[in-house]
């Protein structure tokens, strides 16, 4: 089998350690010039180090890992709405963690370094039921291949390509910025304080640093945004409570990247011999912090399918049945949400959800319990 994996970051690294596991010859590309250096933290959910002791790295991880205990949801002014505790059942034997992005990125670009083609893009791909031929700008890795794995993240333009004259992904309207910040002894378990249509997420990586997150809506009633990132974040947030006041003061020497939610408007799977997996398959809002564990699962997935059906294509298909479910419940589940933000100018609105955490606990920890527990959910094929 001839493979061709297209994206070098957490979706394609890990699909390439596990066809390496099983003895699988495959080829990445990479349009970026050498291995990303961009990111700031990363958290990893249960099923995600799960995952990760599937693919193997799962030690290498845990050794740049910050532990995290408890999830605290408050208001901007800190007072606290619920909270919940993540060593309890159903998670009793699991743990959940945060890293910088670039520390996991290394871990899967271990022992691949030879197997990377940088800077290299397809120009030209036939893509039909029984290969795939494909041009680049690097002619070294012309030809014909059995499948292609689509690993090439949110923007994916093997997705695009392959669904011409519609738009693959659509905006929620919501500017974010994160960024990577030192506050000694901070004392924090993950904390979410939720403004009206605004956010903003602190979550250790570490005894003495953050990673932060914080987003508003770009229709919102009261801070016209300016395009300057630290300007917009010390203005939109400089009322909130809790540890946001010192983290606005120490932005000066922080590198803050800039973004907005984005989402895929359907989930992909297959489409004759080009396989999605990761953000290209399933990008959809961090609620639930899927991005990674869904890109390990679906690597995973994928990796089994193959080697337990010779036919390439009835073993796409058995990987589309064995995430489907699973995957379309944490799209909805994780951007729901989001079409209410707006509203959340409004006092009502907002009284409505601040008792709906206090009913139900954290959004988040309540659709990893369901995650969890619920048989439907689970990947229909055994993760072995």
């Amino acid at each position: 089998m001839k493979i061709l994996i297209v994206g070098a970051g957490i979706a394609g690294l890990s699909m390439a350690r596990l066809l390496q596991k099983q003895g699988l010859d495959f080829t990445i590309i990479e349009k970026k010039p050498a291995a990303s250096t961009v990111g700031a933290g990363i958290a990893l959910p249960f099923n995600a180090l799960r995952a990760l002791k599937e693919i193997g790295v799962y030690d290498e991880v845990m050794a740049h890992a910050h532990q995290v205990r408890e999830i605290h949801y408050t208001t901007a002014q800190g007072k606290l709405l619920a909270q919940a505790d993540l060593t309890a059942p159903p998670f009793a034997q699991d743990k959940f963690i945060a890293l910088k992005r670039k520390q996991l990125q290394d871990v899967l670009l271990s022992g691949l370094e030879d197997k990377i083609r940088y800077a290299t893009e397809l120009t030209a791909v036939d893509n039909q039921i029984h290969g795939v031929k494909v041009n680049s700008n690097n002619g070294d890795i012309d030809g014909r291949y059995d499948l292609v794995i689509a690993a090439d993240g949110i923007n994916s333009g093997l997705r695009a390509e392959q669904y011409p004259n519609r738009h693959t992904l659509y905006r929620h309207k919501l500017p974010g910025w994160r960024f990577v910040i030192k506050v000694e002894q901070h004392q924090l378990q993950p904390l979410y304080m939720l403004g009206k249509s605004d956010l903003f997420m602190a979550y250790p990586l570490s005894e003495d640093e953050l990673y932060c997150y914080a987003h508003i809506h770009e229709d919102n009633d009261s801070h016209p945004l300016s395009g300057d990132a630290k300007k917009d974040l010390r203005a939109i947030f400089c009322t909130y409570g809790g540890p946001v006041g010192k983290i606005l003061q120490a932005l000066d020497d922080v590198e803050v990247i800039c973004g907005e939610l984005k989402s895929v408007d359907q989930a992909r799977y297959y489409k004759d011999r080009i396989v999605f997996i990761g953000d290209a398959a399933n990008a959809c809002s961090p609620l639930l912090q899927q991005g990674a564990a869904a890109a390990f699962e679906d690597a995973i997935c994928l990796v089994e399918s193959l080697i337990k059906d010779e036919n390439i294509g009835p073993a796409l298909e058995q990987y589309k049945q064995a995430r489907r479910t699973r995957i379309e419940w944490i799209i909805n589940y994780s951007d729901k949400p989001l079409a209410s933000i707006k509203k959340m100018e409004k006092a009502l609105p907002r009284f409505i959800r601040n008792t709906l955490i206090r009913l139900l606990g954290p959004f988040n920890v309540f659709g990893w319990k369901k995650l969890a527990t619920q048989a439907k959910l689970a990947n229909k094929r055994k993760l072995d």
